[in-house]
């Protein structure tokens, strides 16, 4: 139990701490599932081949997000932007993040720039190589259609062994991400 709450609050702490702007625009080009990192702590970071596809309201669209390389990771964060922003149920949607990472209690909570930030943390162990970080559960909004295209895309993501040592990727960096419906 103590395990648990100290992990808890290194998840607040990790959250707490990251003040890095990502507010920048992303790239006009529509996004892609991989991006290579020129960092310290991986290589690249990709989502998973899937059905990015919905036809109506509260159905589920998933997103698994990998790495590759990991060097000494033991925190990871993404933030999302939405595009329309309504199209997607922020309340109905959840991010559980791979062992040994954890997961806060609130899985994925919402930015003054309306945009979705997740991640998880180790207490127990660093990650090395390559692993899926976690997966996204997107639920479609109320007024979802089937011809809706919704763009999720990636506008920041860090890595690193702690808050405050991470490697950080803004938007334009990356230019990652899923079109939901994009053919």
């Amino acid at each position: 139990m103590k395990e648990r709450h100290c992990a808890l609050l290194l998840l607040a702490a990790l959250f707490a701490s990251c003040g890095t702007d990502s507010t920048k625009s992303p790239n006009a080009e529509p996004p892609v599932l991989s991006a290579q990192l020129d960092g310290r702590y991986a290589q690249s970071i990709r989502i998973e081949e899937g059905q990015f596809t919905a036809t109506g309201p509260e159905q589920e669209v998933v997103l698994t997000f990998a790495a590759q390389g990991m060097v000494n990771v033991k925190q990871f964060e993404l933030r999302l932007a939405i595009e329309p922003a309504n199209a997607l149920a922020f309340a109905g949607s959840s991010f559980a993040a791979t062992a040994p990472f954890l997961t806060p209690p609130l899985s994925i909570e919402r930015t003054e720039e309306g945009q979705w930030r997740t991640g998880g943390a180790s207490i127990t162990e660093t990650k090395q190589g390559d692993d899926i970080l976690g997966t996204l559960t997107l639920r479609t909004g109320d007024s979802f259609a089937a011809e809706m295209q919704v763009q999720v895309r990636v506008t920041f993501f860090s890595l690193g062994p702690s808050f405050s040592d991470r490697d950080a990727y803004t938007a334009t960096d990356l230019n990652m991400g899923v079109v939901i419906n994009g053919g």
